[in-house]
Order: C-alpha cells, then sequence, then structure tokens
C-alpha cells in the first residue's frame, strides 16, 4: 500500500514566544480530527544542531496523492495558515510517495 508523506520543517521568528509555537505543533496534530484525509499526523522540536535554524517540523500522512490537494485546499490547514504563517520566518515543505 502506497501513501503520500507531507513534511513540513518551520523556522519561526526570533519574537515568537514558545508557547506559540508549541500550540502551532499541537493544532497541526488537531487537524487529524477534522481533516479525514488525514491518515497519520506527529510533530516535534528538533532536539539536534543540525537543524540550520529549523526548530519544529510535522509529518502529516495521507492514503493517496490525489488527497494533498484536498488536505491543502481544506478549511480548517487554510485556518491554521491564516493564525500561524506570520509566525514563521521560513518553511521548507516536501512531499514524497512511499
Amino acid at each position: 500500500m502506497t501513501k503520500v508523506v507531507h513534511i513540513v520543517i518551520v523556522k519561526f521568528k526570533p519574537e515568537v514566544p514558545e508557547q506559540v509555537k508549541e500550540q502551532a505543533a499541537q493544532d497541526i496534530l488537531a487537524l487529524k480530527d477534522t481533516i479525514p484525509e488525514i491518515t497519520a499526523a506527529t510533530a516535534g522540536k528538533n532536539f539536534t544542531d543540525r537543524g540550520k535554524g529549523y526548530e519544529w517540523g510535522w509529518v502529516i500522512e495521507l492514503a493517496k496523492k490525489e488527497d494533498l490537494p484536498v488536505y491543502s485546499n481544506a478549511k480548517p490547514h487554510q485556518d491554521f495558515l491564516a493564525q500561524y504563517k506570520s509566525t514563521f520566518e521560513d518553511v521548507l515543505a516536501f512531499d514524497y510517495i512511499c
């Protein structure tokens, strides 16, 4: 069985409090409860010195390629972006099928 893995790695702006970063991670995990195409979700803070300033990352798993635009355009995901996009200094998204 194949799946789509959507990885997002975030560098927050320096002035963003840790509490906001943690809440963003919790809110991304909560999308699993509102977007049925999400089959699994994890999030966590980098704990090594290899992150090049990227502090947090999350992984969203979807059943098929066609679910990625459904997830991306879903209202809960768009609401997440509206709330947190201004706190991001940089974002790296990487998607693959396995």
